[in-house]
């Protein structure tokens, strides 16, 4: 695995070209519901198989045609941010994202602002309700945004890179270890 900044890793990703698999860990806030939860500000750290460079609507479509609806669904602009043209990157405000096709959640750990780690069944109450999808699939195309600093590591075309940051978390460490 090799050590790189946010800077190198938006240079490896913009000389993709194509569909291209890759792993993520991320480490992100959980958006917990505030009302009666005692557990503070929670984290959650992941590892997740995802699809970078794909076409939304052509990827819906063929969902649709594997499923046997018409393949008619038109993707809608997107709601924030802008597209960094030829790339798979979104600006929104200060903050950088990369846009992925998530394939298969592998693994995740919730944390709490003392860094305990929390069960699924501890954090569910939490959770905010998930908004519906106009795809008209029974499996849903899931897309993510993931801030670049949200990024701990990736691994994609045969390399690993571990995202260089000031104050990682031990679990991602941990996880990237892996």
């Amino acid at each position: 695995m090799k050590a790189i900044r946010q800077t190198a890793l938006v240079a490896k990703l913009n000389d993709i070209k194509g569909a291209t698999f890759a792993t993520l860990i991320t480490e992100t806030n959980a958006r917990l519901k505030k009302t009666g939860n005692t557990f503070g500000d929670v984290r959650k750290v992941s590892r997740v198989n995802v699809t970078l460079g794909f076409q939304y609507e052509a990827a819906v479509n063929r969902q649709r045609t594997r499923e046997g609806s018409e393949a008619n669904f038109e993707a809608a602009p997107r709601q924030w941010g802008e597209r960094i043209a030829g790339t798979f990157l979104v600006q929104h405000k200060d903050r950088t994202y990369l846009e992925c096709k998530v394939e298969r959640s592998i693994s995740h750990v919730y944390l709490d602002s003392t860094g305990k780690e929390l069960t699924d069944e501890q954090v569910a109450p939490f959770l905010p309700a998930k908004s519906s999808s106009r795809q008209d699939t029974e499996k849903e195309i899931l897309v993510r945004d993931y801030a670049l600093d949200s990024i701990r590591g990736i691994s994609f075309k045969g390399d690993s890179f571990l995202i260089m940051q000031d104050n990682p978390s031990p679990i991602a460490a941990e996880l990237l270890a892996v």
